[in-house]
């Protein structure tokens, strides 16, 4: 489109916008770009309004030919009004609510819909879409949809984050995102020059924050998505690496360096990784990020920390204090102020209710001055609220701020105001509250109420006594408090957590000894808990329950592990924790962990929770080092044979039977899985009867497949009887590719669903359901529905790295090209599937190999042989991105919005136009 057709499109545009604000008795309050923002008198002329302007949208004869389509957004709210225009929180909800609609969309929040239900014109109707997460990571938001008639009603799922095309793991905030928007843009514009942005400033900045809404706004589903690594939990400065690469899902690989793993499988993604609180881990994480910089081109970070990472192409933003008012502002715009809205809205959360006017106002600017206008420092100032007057916390404030002359000249002021701000916070509490603030100190991440009266109730303090020390530091915001499926669990910021280690170990070094005991005793109670629990039906509950206590978990095994003397303890986990660390994939975290204690001489005195440590250790070793892993089954067995426990001994069996199979000897392994099957009958335990049946079949399939059949069976019916749904999905997808090799396409749709429901109870994602789902699919002549599978196999192989998974991603997405007649597509995709399993050495697959070359006989029978060999070879030779076309392979494309944001309801903010920064 050139400039004068684009030029009349706006104006046109523009028109028809203001004419339908004005028809409807609206105010245009702002426009950016080619977005606007307008209020109404009542939710119901707002609504007739937008229904105004789409119809005239729709019926316009534009220059171009072509459909202009508006998204439009309507939120109801309060918002004040300044000098500098309408402020309020519900304002930016309210363009949030816009942002997530497609071109010709309109949405409303829950509290417009619920106000204009009963009062739209006839052939309007409200469609309930749901609860959907806003890009300001709030509280969920319940989505209408504005269906009228003469208006498309049909669009794709909403650009919210719960849209599983925005791959992501930002968490929800419970607390609102206040003010920041010069920050915000600045950033934006930042990230288009540099491929690492880190954000640095003092403890309490608001540096995570602003990152993780950065973030959230260029998250767009055109890339692989948005992470977050949180290293703050983190003490071993060589698991960076290893720390991206579990938040990513990329598997370690035998002998080969994690960092080198990681390398390799970002190396084609545009994806924007986000390292929280870096400081302490400062030279790994620029060893980390200066190779991925230079290695992975298409990769960007954004890393908060307390100094700069340090390394070329480093783009620093300094994250400022919240804005205050100008010198001479008068009382009508203070809450223009970021700084000074922030303390009203944590009072009002507190339950304050702070009356804004001439008493109060110079109070709460005062304050605001004297704090910097640093976040945290502003919410413990505003706690402080529940127990004391305005003026008191004023006059407290000003005493303590005496203790800024005798700082570190060359430490940042900033950083001086904050210790000055936690230590007179700190100071305020009374003893008791004290000490159970140090104590909570040794939690790596979030607990529970069990857990800190666990770590906390000793000496003078009673159990009792916890939980109401506990909800007074949550008042006074020293404590987080967090609802979490109907409970609470609480953390604390890492600021408040490093002051509190501090005190701790100054005080007391024998209380800061106690504390880490207890901290170790609870979690290894809450692992031997759930242990009894892991092989059954509940099983998915406890892998959560362990998802959120893995960092203190990993935390108590270190602490273990450092002494002697707690050798048992990490013979203990090693038991309990077996079938945690191995359905999420966390076998080099527990092969780093447990080895350590397993050669020390202390281990040998309990031989039965040794033999039980190396079961799980050789079961993790086999993905880090084969032959250690042989080594501790060996050793497994050799103990086993000397205690007096049959189940141990064919569990010791079992793990040096499949330590042969992976080192490339099924042969022997094959007496070993039919002995470990005979001697597990004699049990009624169904859960060592699959381990025994897994390893049998695994042999027979390659030694002798005539048995398979039963031994599937009777393996998924012990699986069923114990519940344990990850041998489950195993065992049924492993099924369903031998019913597919029989043609049985009704039998094989059946495993494979059951095995992807397995799979999502027990909250464990993997590419080989999606992919043999996809290709039975493709038999039943679903393609829309094999596209889809194998697309989403693809991303998950994609995103992980795993080589294995591409290749047969791809393979299937070739056929489903031969199927639908793009002969060139087909070969050249069956190229890159060749080029991706040619990488890691391996052969295709028996069930495979015909459907691979079926298809490429039908391709090369259509092309010629001289065209198929030009495109499978252009496809084995190109690079992954080069030939893979995400446009192409999805079934369908979404529309295209050819104009910006939409007008909206009071009180929507001006929406912003097209983005200008890098797309995600």
């Amino acid at each position: 489109m050139g400039e004068a057709r684009y030029a009349q499109v706006l104006a046109d545009h523009h028109l028809l916008i203001r004419e339908g604000i004005s028809a409807g008795g609206g105010k245009e309050i702002g426009t950016q770009g080619d977005g606007f923002f307008a209020v109404f008198s009542s939710p119901s002329a707002g609504a007739a309004a937008v229904i105004r302007m789409q119809l005239a949208l729709g019926a316009h004869e534009w220059p171009t030919g072509e459909q202009v389509r508006v998204r439009m957004g309507v939120h109801c709210g309060e918002a004040s009004e300044t000098s500098t225009g309408l402020v309020g929180l519900d304002v930016h909800r309210a363009a949030r609510v816009a942002a997530i609609a497609y071109g010709g969309q309109i949405l409303l929040s829950e509290t417009a819909g619920a106000l204009v239900h009963d009062l739209l014109p006839a052939g309007a109707l409200l469609k309930d879409l749901g609860l959907h997460r806003l890009k300001d990571l709030g509280r969920p938001e319940h989505i209408f949809q504005l269906d009228v008639e003469g208006l498309p009603s049909e669009f794709p799922p909403l650009r919210s984050l719960d849209n599983p095309t925005l791959a992501n793991n930002l968490p929800t905030q419970l607390a609102t995102f206040i003010g920041r928007d010069q920050e915000l843009q600045e950033l934006r514009t930042l990230v288009e020059s540099a491929r690492l942005v880190t954000l640095t400033g003092a403890g309490g900045s608001g540096k995570t924050r602003l990152a993780l809404q950065v973030a959230a706004e260029l998250l767009d589903g055109s890339g692989d998505g948005v992470w977050l690594v949180e290293l703050a939990a983190i003490s071993d400065e060589n698991a960076v690496a290893s720390a991206v690469a579990e938040t990513l899902g990329i598997a370690s690989q035998s002998g080969r360096p994690v960092l080198e793993t990681l390398i390799e499988a970002l190396v084609p993604q545009d994806i924007l990784i986000v390292l929280d609180n870096c400081e302490h881990l400062i030279t790994e994480c620029a060893k980390v990020t200066d190779t991925i910089m230079r290695r992975c081109p298409k990769v960007h970070l954004l890393a908060t920390s307390r100094e700069p990472i340090g390394i070329s192409g480093e783009g620093i933003y300094r994250v400022p204090s919240l804005s205050l008012p100008a010198p001479d502002s008068d009382s009508s715009t203070l809450e223009g102020s970021d700084a000074v809205a922030l303390f009203v809205d944590r009072a009002r959360s507190q339950g304050v209710n702070l009356v804004f006017d001439k008493e109060t106002a110079p109070l709460v600017v005062s304050t605001c001055r004297r704090l910097d206008g640093m976040p945290l420092a502003i919410e413990l100032a505003a706690a402080r609220l529940r127990s004391l007057s305005l003026l008191d916390v004023h006059d407290l404030l000003d005493q303590r701020f005496r203790l800024l002359t005798g700082g570190s000249r060359g430490a940042l002021e900033r950083q001086q105001t904050l210790r000055a701000t936690v230590d007179w916070s700190y100071s305020l509490l009374n003893a008791p509250e004290q000490s159970v603030l140090r104590r909570l100190s040794v939690f790596a991440d979030g607990f529970d109420l069990p857990a800190a009266g666990a770590v906390c109730a000793f000496g003078a303090i009673e159990i009792f006594d916890v939980t109401d020390l506990l909800g007074s530091l949550v008042d006074k915001s020293l404590v987080i408090a967090e609802p979490t499926d109907g409970a609470f669990r609480y953390r604390l910021l890492e600021t408040i957590r490093q002051f509190a280690v501090e005190r701790l170990v100054e005080l007391d070094e024998d209380e800061a000894a106690t504390v880490a005991a207890a901290h170790c005793e609870h979690f290894l109670s809450v692992a031997e808990r759930a242990a009894t629990h892991l092989a059954g039906p509940d099983q998915g509950q406890w892998l959560a329950r362990l998802d959120s206590d893995h960092s203190n978990v990993r935390r108590a095994i270190e602490h273990a592990a450092d002494d002697s003397s707690g050798t048992t303890m990490v013979l203990r986990f090693a038991g309990a924790l077996r079938y945690f660390w191995l359905a999420r994939s966390r076998r080099e975290e527990a092969f780093r962990l447990l080895m350590p204690a397993l050669e020390r001489p202390e281990a040998d005195a309990e031989p039965e929770l040794l033999v039980n440590a190396l079961v799980t250790a050789s079961l993790v070793a086999r993905h880090v080092d084969i032959h250690t892993a042989q080594g501790l089954a060996d050793r497994a067995v050799e103990i086993a044979g000397r205690v007096d426990d049959e189940r141990l001994y064919v569990r010791s069996l079992v793990v040096l039977g499949g330590a042969y199979y992976f080192s490339g000897h099924p042969e022997t392994a094959f007496p070993l899985g039919k002995e470990c099957v005979e001697r597990a009958r004699s049990f009624d335990d169904d859960d060592l009867l699959a381990v025994a049946l897994g390893l049998d079949l695994m042999c027979s399939q390659v030694l002798d497949p005539v048995r398979t059949e039963a031994l599937f069976t009777e393996a998924i019916a012990c699986t069923e009887r114990s519940g344990n749904l990850f041998f489950t999905a195993d065992f049924h997808n492993t099924a369903g590719v031998f019913a597919l090799q029989r043609g049985d396409i009704t039998g094989a749709h059946k495993h494979f669903e059951l095995s992807s429901q397995a799979l999502q109870d027990c909250g464990v994602a993997t590419y080989h359901v999606k992919i043999n789902l996809g290709l039975t699919l493709r038999e039943e002549g679903d393609f829309e529905g094999a596209g889809e599978m194998l697309e989403e196999g693809l991303r998950i192989s994609r995103r992980s790295g795993d080589r294995f998974g591409l290749a047969y991603s791809i393979l299937g997405l070739a056929c489903l090209a031969v199927d639908l007649g793009d002969w060139w597509r087909a070969a050249e995709l069956h190229g890159v599937a060749q080029a991706s399993l040619d990488q890691i050495g391996q052969s295709w697959l028996l069930y495979y190999e015909p459907l691979r070359q079926g298809s490429l006989d039908k391709a090369s029978e259509h092309l010629g042989d001289e065209e198929f060999r030009r495109a499978y070879a252009k496809g084995r030779s190109a690079g992954f991105e080069e030939t893979i076309d995400w446009s192409y392979l999805r079934s369908r494309l979404s529309p295209t919005d050819t104009s910006g944001m939409p007008p909206t309801l009071l009180p929507e903010q001006s929406p912003q136009g097209p983005s200008t920064s890098r797309p995600l």
